[in-house]
């Protein structure tokens, strides 16, 4: 039987918020970006941040300001890194050891995720990722994509907001709470306090 634990980005497996906001002010300083602004927003669709921050441009117009952060953004990030939740090659190491392998599936845009496995050498242990980028499509088609072309039998999703609870809601994901990260989940769900801790609560379900 094929298994896997598939991985939100933003607040599961680091937190890229701080580079962010640096590279976004660099590439539009008329923005003024605050940490506090895109901690609401991340987990979010690039158009909801474009909604959010550039409601005074066409959304059209909006997009285009967006996605030129966004390169900019995975261009600054293949140089600096973020900030990483815990021993993320220990985790995958150990899941791995376990039977599971490893998906990636986050909001961000294309290039994204890329951009974290190739800065960590961590490509090596991740089976298949999503992004809506990619796509164009919501959480839970992505997931459901990725689960379907792997074959995954058994799976989980460990994310850290209300949305990625939703998505797995919809999509039929079994759903872990990444408590430590930026959000919160209206549902008695499994909580993981750690990344660390993720392989023993596994074990346990």
């Amino acid at each position: 039987m094929k298994k896997a634990v598939i991985f939100d980005m933003d607040g599961t497996l680091w937190d890229s918020v701080d580079e962010i906001v640096e590279s976004w002010n660099k590439t539009c300083p008329e923005m003024h970006i605050r940490r506090e602004q895109l901690i609401g927003l991340m987990g979010k669709t690039m158009d909801c941040f474009a909604k959010e921050l550039l409601s005074e441009y066409k959304l059209d117009e909006a997009m285009e300001i967006i996605h030129a952060c966004e390169r900019d953004e995975n261009e600054y990030l293949s140089h600096v890194g973020a900030k990483l939740y815990g021993d993320i090659r220990k985790v995958f190491e150990t899941l791995r050891d376990m039977g599971y392998e490893i998906g990636i599936v986050s909001n961000c845009q294309a290039g994204y995720i890329e951009v974290f496995l190739e800065y960590y050498h961590l490509g090596d242990l991740v089976a298949d990722i999503e992004c809506y980028g990619n796509t164009q499509q919501q959480k839970d088609a992505n997931l459901k994509a990725l689960i379907e072309r792997n074959h995954y039998e058994k799976y989980y999703y460990l994310g850290d907001t209300q949305g990625d609870y939703n998505a797995c809601r919809k999509a039929g994901v079994p759903f872990l709470f990444a408590a430590y990260g930026f959000g919160t989940v209206d549902a008695d769900v499994p909580q993981v306090e750690s990344l660390e801790q993720l392989p023993e609560i596994i074990k346990n379900l």
